[in-house]
């Protein structure tokens, strides 16, 4: 009787030990893939990736403040008009989410303002009196500026240029 007891007990001792190893494998594959999931989610979904970082650093940027520079003194054409001396007079500013792209037009100034001179001067006076002229002039202005910036920094970077006065004489 003895020995049939310890034979059950035994084999009850060998059915746990099983259960437990099971169990243990169950656990250690439930650990394996979630860990493996969630590395899965941080790569592909935080950013910490080869392009995910630069498109987030571009959407940091996007959502940085803007930075606006003044392009001082303003800018006084001369025209003639019907055998009359006319003067425009324009103030501008420029604006930007970047700051290396602000710095690089204070660098390179004289040959933006170069630029917007002979840009400005080439316009025509009964142009410039519509809304539609000027609009015109700004798109051609930015155009300008970011050419500039383009051609000496390898980026343009100004987002908008913005007439601060206008004065038509």
């Amino acid at each position: 009787m003895a020995e049939e007891e310890g034979l059950d007990v035994g084999a009850e001792d060998a059915k746990s030990g099983g259960k437990k190893k099971l169990i243990i494998i169950v656990v250690l594959a439930l650990v394996l893939l979630g860990g493996g999931g969630a590395g899965a989610y941080f790569f592909f979904f935080s950013g910490s990736g080869g392009s995910g970082s630069a498109e987030s650093s571009e959407a940091a940027i996007a959502n940085a403040p803007s930075i606006y520079l003044a392009l001082d003194p303003a800018f006084t054409i001369d025209f003639m008009v019907d055998g009359r001396q006319r003067y425009v007079q324009l103030g501008l500013t420029v604006k930007s989410k970047s700051e290396e792209q602000i710095d690089a037009v204070t660098t390179h100034m004289p040959l933006i303002r170069n630029s917007l001179v002979l840009l400005f001067s080439s316009q025509s006076f009964t142009d410039l009196q519509t809304t539609e002229g000027k609009e015109n002039l700004k798109m051609a202005a930015l155009d300008a500026i970011n050419g500039i910036l383009e051609q000496e920094t390898g980026q343009g970077g100004i987002d908008a240029v913005l007439f601060t006065n206008f004065v038509m004489q």
